[in-house]
């Protein structure tokens, strides 16, 4: 489901980029620091091999609720952060772009974490 919400939100940053001719700097840009806060952000869940219930679970530790904090952060004032550079349709670009990289860093960063611990589990 994630996956799917990752794509659909770069189908509206495309069309956003054809559509009204925006630039695509401040979107790759964007995007690369949204993958960056994704990858981060990601480390506030702990993936471990649950033996009873026999599967993958997850966790958040305390430095992971101090990431969570700093992401909420990111998250609700990206707009005001990006608005000092950009204005329009780059300003939804790129905050869409933002918003797209972080998914997809999150994505990357547990999908990371899961294959470990399987791999670990099956040795």
């Amino acid at each position: 489901m994630f996956a799917l919400v990752f794509v659909a939100l770069f189908g509206v940053v495309l069309y956003q980029l054809l559509r009204f001719d925006a630039s695509a700097w401040p979107a790759l840009a964007s995007f690369g620091l949204g993958i960056g806060a994704g990858l981060g952000a990601g480390r506030m869940t702990k993936i471990a091999w649950n033996e009873d219930a026999a599967q993958v679970v997850g966790r958040m530790d305390q430095l992971g609720g101090i990431i969570l904090g700093l992401y909420l952060l990111v998250s609700v004032g990206r707009w005001w952060v990006l608005g000092h550079w950009l204005a329009g349709h780059a300003l939804t670009v790129a905050g869409l772009s933002f918003t797209g990289g972080i998914m997809l860093g999150r994505l990357l960063y547990t999908r990371r974490q899961v294959l470990r611990v399987l791999s670990k589990q099956h040795k």
